[in-house]
C-alpha cells in the first residue's frame, strides 16, 4: 500500500483535486459508495458512512489479531482508515471517510463472471448480462450454477469460512458477502472493458482549509501479507475461481434489530438483516449448497513391461 498509493501520496491528491493515481469506478449498491482503484490496480479506495468508520476503528484490535493469525482468511484485508475534512474560513464543511483495500479481481485475467452471494433471497437479484455487474443470490438459484472444486479445496474453503464467521459473530457483524470472480481457460478472449469517467470539475480547494486523520495498523508487511493473483482452481482445471469476503462493517445496531424485526413480517425469512449467528450459518450454508466437490481421480497403478 505504501509503495503503491501511500498515505502522503493519496492525500495530496485529494486535497489538490487531481485524484491523479486513482481511477474512478463506480458508485455501487444501496449504500451509494464511491470505488477508486489505484493505477496499479491492487488497491482500491472505497467511501465508507461515519458509523462504518468508528465501528471500524473500534474493532480495529481484533481485526489486526484475526488477519494475522489467519493469514489466509477470505475476509477483505485493509490497509488505510482515513477520515477528510473541509472547512471554509474556520467553518467546517464537510467529512469523507474512506478505506483503503485490497483488489480480490487483481490479476491479469480477465473476470468473465461476478457474483455477489449473502444468502438471503429478498432483492437479491440482478437483471443484466452485463459481466462487469455481480449477479446475486437467486441468479444462482435460478440458474442452478456451482463452484465446482476438488473435495480437499472445498474442505479448505469450508474452514476458512467457518473461521471468518466466527470473527463476524464475536463482533456483531451481518450484511457481509462472498465476491466470486470466474475466470473461464477455455474462454476465447474478449477485449478488456473498463469504466472511464470524465474527470469533474473542481473549485480549487485550500490545503489549509482541509484537516484530516489517519487510522492505520501499525503493521509489518511480512506480518499483513497477501498473495497476489490468488486463487481456487476447479476440478477440471478449466475455470479460475476469485474469492473475498465484502462488506463487513456492518454492525447488528438498534437500527437493524428494528429493520429485523419489521421486515421479518413483512418478507419472511430471506432478508438481509437477522443476527449475526444465523447470518452465519445461512451465509455458510449457502456457500456449502453451491459448491460441488470432485474427487481426484485414483492414480492407476503403473503396468509392469511385458516380458519378452
Amino acid at each position: 500500500y505504501l509503495r503503491s498509493i501511500g498515505a502522503q501520496t493519496l492525500l495530496t491528491g485529494l486535497v489538490g483535486g487531481t485524484l491523479a493515481s486513482l481511477e474512478e469506478l463506480v458508485s455501487t449498491g444501496k449504500s451509494g459508495s464511491f470505488f477508486y482503484y489505484s493505477a496499479d490496480g491492487k488497491f482500491i479506495l472505497k467511501t465508507i458512512h461515519k458509523e462504518e468508520f468508528r465501528f471500524l476503528r473500534r474493532i480495529l484490535t481484533n481485526y489486526y489479531l484475526h488477519m494475522t493469525n489467519n493469514p489466509n482468511t477470505l475476509i477483505v484485508r485493509y490497509y488505510g482508515l482515513h477520515k477528510l475534512e473541509f472547512s471554509s474560513g474556520g467553518i467546517r464543511q464537510k467529512k469523507i471517510y474512506f478505506v483503503i483495500m485490497n483488489n480480490a479481481f487483481h490479476t491479469h485475467r480477465e473476470i468473465h463472471e461476478r457474483f455477489d452471494l449473502k444468502g438471503s433471497t429478498h432483492g437479491r437479484i440482478t437483471n443484466t448480462n452485463d459481466p462487469l455487474i455481480a449477479k446475486k443470490d437467486r441468479n444462482v438459484i435460478e440458474s442452478g450454477y456451482r463452484l465446482n472444486l476438488r473435495e480437499k479445496d472445498a474442505a479448505e474453503l469450508a474452514r476458512r469460512l467457518r473461521s471468518d464467521c466466527a470473527f463476524f459473530e464475536q463482533n456483531n457483524i451481518i450484511d457481509y458477502s462472498l465476491l466470486v470472480g470466474v475466470h473461464s481457460l477455455d474462454r476465447n478472449p474478449g477485449s478488456t472493458r473498463k469504466v472511464h469517467h470524465a474527470e469533474e470539475e473542481r473549485a480549487p480547494l485550500n490545503p489549509d482549509e482541509i484537516t484530516f486523520e489517519l487510522n492505520q495498523p501499525n503493521t509489518h508487511p511480512e506480518e499483513f501479507r497477501h498473495d497476489e493473483d490468488e486463487h481456487w482452481v476447479s476440478s477440471d482445471g478449466k475455470t479460475l475461481y476469485y474469492l473475498s469476503i465484502i462488506d463487513i462493517l456492518t454492525v447488528f445496531s438498534t437500527k437493524k434489530k428494528a429493520e429485523y424485526l419489521f421486515k421479518r413480517i413483512a418478507y419472511g425469512g430471506g432478508i438481509s438483516a437477522i443476527p449475526p449467528r444465523p447470518y452465519s450459518a445461512r451465509f455458510q450454508q449457502f456457500i456449502a449448497n453451491i459448491v460441488e466437490a470432485h474427487a481426484l481421480p485414483s492414480l492407476r497403478e503403473p503396468q509392469a513391461p511385458p516380458k519378452k
